[in-house]
C-alpha cells in the first residue's frame, strides 16, 4: 500500500481557515505563510533542490526571494521563526538573502540555548551569508558546546547539526582569513573526539555546499559564485 503524507496539505488548509475565521493574530500569521512560505511551494524548493535548477529558473526564484526579503519586517520574520519548520526554513532564508543582521540576536538565542533548537541547519546558511567575525564567533561558541554532546549514530538524529556548523565555520574562516575552527580541529581536539575524524577531509564537501548556498542567497550562480569565493 502506498502511503501519502498529507500533513503539509492539512497544515496549509488549517492555516487558510484560520486566516478566514481566526483571531487577528491567526489572520496575520496566515497572511505571512501565504506571502513568504507557501508562495509557489517556496519552502519545498529551499530544502536544496534549487541548486540543481537551470540558471534561468534560479534567477527568477532569487529575484522573488530578494523582493520578499526587502518586504519582510523584523516582526514578520520573528513570527515565522516562532512557527513550524516550514515557516522557520523560509524565514532563515530571508534572513540570509537580506543579510538581516538585526535577527542575529535571535539566532544566537536559539543556537546557544540550553536545549537543541532543531533548526541549526537553517541558521548556518544565514550566518555564513552575514559573514562577519561576529557570526564566526557565534558558530564557534555553539560548537564549543555542541561538540561535547554524543555523536548521533544516525545523521537524521543530528538535531544540533555539528558537522554542518563545522563546515560553515571553515567557510567563514576562508572568507575572513581567520582561524576560528583551528582549535577545534587540533589533534585530540573537540572535533576529533566528537566525530572520530582527523583533519578536515570529511568537511570539505560540507564547506563547498555552504559556499554554494551562500552564492545562491547572494543572487549568484551557485556553481560559479562558490568557485569565485
Amino acid at each position: 500500500m502506498v502511503r501519502v503524507d498529507l500533513s503539509g496539505l492539512w497544515n496549509y488548509t488549517a492555516s487558510f481557515m484560520r486566516g478566514r475565521i481566526g483571531s487577528r493574530e491567526d489572520r496575520y500569521q496566515a497572511r505571512l505563510i501565504r506571502r513568504y512560505v507557501g508562495l509557489g511551494g517556496r519552502y519545498l524548493h529551499l530544502r536544496g533542490g534549487v541548486l540543481a535548477w537551470p540558471r534561468s529558473r534560479q534567477w527568477l526564484f532569487q529575484y522573488r526571494l530578494r523582493w520578499s526579503a526587502r518586504r519582510a519586517t523584523r516582526g514578520d520574520l520573528t513570527t515565522l521563526l516562532d512557527s513550524g519548520w516550514r515557516e522557520h526554513l523560509a524565514a532563515s532564508w530571508l534572513i540570509a538573502v537580506g543579510r538581516r543582521a538585526d535577527l542575529r540576536d535571535r539566532i544566537a538565542q536559539e543556537l546557544l540555548g540550553d536545549a537543541p533548537c532543531g533548526y541549526g541547519w537553517d541558521y548556518c546558511t544565514a550566518l555564513a551569508r552575514l559573514g562577519t567575525d561576529q557570526d564566526a564567533g557565534l558558530l564557534r561558541r555553539y560548537l564549543d558546546q555542541a561538540l561535547l554532546l554524543p555523536c548521533p549514530v544516525d545523521e537524521s538524529d543530528d538535531w544540533q547539526c555539528q558537522r554542518h556548523a563545522m563546515g560553515t565555520l571553515l567557510y567563514l574562516d576562508g572568507v575572513l582569513g581567520a582561524s576560528y575552527a583551528q582549535p577545534l580541529l587540533a589533534p585530540g581536539g573537540l572535533w576529533e573526539r566528537w566525530s572520530g575524524d582527523e583533519g578536515t577531509d570529511s568537511l570539505e564537501t560540507v564547506r563547498e555546499n555552504v559556499a554554494q548556498l551562500v552564492a545562491f542567497a547572494a543572487g549568484k550562480d551557485p556553481l560559479v559564485g562558490a568557485q569565485a569565493r
